[in-house]
């Protein structure tokens, strides 16, 4: 057993270090276990030997400065230290891969055994109200998690990537890309279910597998609530220097006229389609759509089939990204 002097020094020591390039890449994982799912996600797998962080990131083909730059943001979330990450060196298309690996993990892995967990840990028929809801509420949990996850990689990620490969043109409005509050939402409603098992379901007697049910939801709601404050405070930052970057080269190319090519993109639709653009971007139906606008029901699918064919969009995601490009419609007001 460790010491609490042994303790105290370990937590000293991770307050101050930072991973380098040259570091012995073990070190890692010794610094603090939890930092397997970060390397994970990277697509890097055990058997380090004594190589360097370099060494182990150039043969997984990863690149070195985004992977150390997510490492050592995460030891200051696990810390709760205020340490500021430098984000100069970070590669936006690897950032966005490994939120992307982080999304499939919690779908494709951590929900379903949860589910699996639950089911073994608690008597879930309807004889046993409290246990059947609090099923119920974590499947409803997951199909927002499924809505978050399809929200950022169509919007948000697909967003920056197309930054990055100058495909779309910058957002230069205040509000931008993403929401801070839809990720502070997103947690607390873990948080929520948490506190329903603490508060209100009856355990009887040692109920191991009841106990790591809890115990793995305070996990996953540690892993998620990391897993929003990368998003927040690396990949939107970076977002705002590429925009910022995109504009500048925009300016000294066509001058001051720097809306004019949004602008002319959005008049290749009408005012009418423009309009049923912007009601489809907000979740609305066909039929939701008709009575919004006053107008028919084969008018609106008129419409979308001319929208579909001037844009070549075809997507309800699609259509919104180019309503948000265009500025005819904000991300907050977006629903797919």
């Amino acid at each position: 057993m460790r010491s609490n002097f042994q303790r105290r020094a370990k937590y000293v020591f991770m307050d101050s270090i930072e991973f380098k390039p040259t570091d012995r890449f073990y070190r890692i994982i010794e610094c603090d276990y939890r930092l397997m799912q970060v390397v994970a996600r990277f697509g890097i797998v055990m058997g380090y030997g004594e190589q360097t962080v370099s060494e182990v990131c150039h043969l997984h083909g990863v690149d070195v400065h985004t992977f150390l730059a997510v490492v050592n943001q995460v030891v200051g979330y696990l810390l709760e230290s205020e340490r500021t990450v430098s984000l100069d060196l970070v590669d936006v298309g690897a950032l966005v891969d490994y939120l992307k690996r982080t999304h499939a993990y919690l779908l494709e892995h951590q929900l379903p055994r949860m589910r699996q967990t639950l089911f073994g840990a608690m008597d879930c028929s309807l004889q046993n109200e409290v246990a059947f809801l609090l099923v119920k509420y974590f499947d409803l949990y997951v199909a927002e998690v499924q809505a978050h996850v399809a929200h950022e990689e169509q919007e948000v990620f697909a967003y920056a990537e197309g930054l990055m490969d100058g495909s779309l043109t910058p957002d230069p409005s205040p509000e931008g890309k993403g929401s801070h509050k839809h990720n502070a939402d997103f947690v607390a409603k873990l948080h929520e279910l948490i506190q329903m098992f603490l508060q209100y379901y009856p355990q009887e007697g040692v109920n191991e597998a009841l106990n790591d049910v809890v115990y793995n939801l305070y996990r996953i709601e540690e892993d998620i609530r990391i897993h929003c404050r990368i998003e927040d405070e690396m990949l939107l930052p970076l977002v705002r220097k590429i925009e910022r970057r995109r504009i500048i080269q925009r300016q000294r190319g066509i001058g001051t006229h720097v809306t004019m090519p949004v602008e002319q993109e959005s008049k290749t639709l009408s005012e009418r389609e423009q309009a049923v653009a912007v009601c489809v971007a907000k979740g609305l139906a066909n039929k939701e759509i008709a009575d919004e606008l006053g107008i028919s029901f084969n008018t609106v699918t008129t419409h979308r089939r001319n929208i579909a064919r001037k844009l070549n969009i075809h997507s309800s995601a699609g259509i919104a990204i180019f309503c948000v490009v265009n500025k005819l419609v904000k991300l907050e007001e977006i629903k797919l």
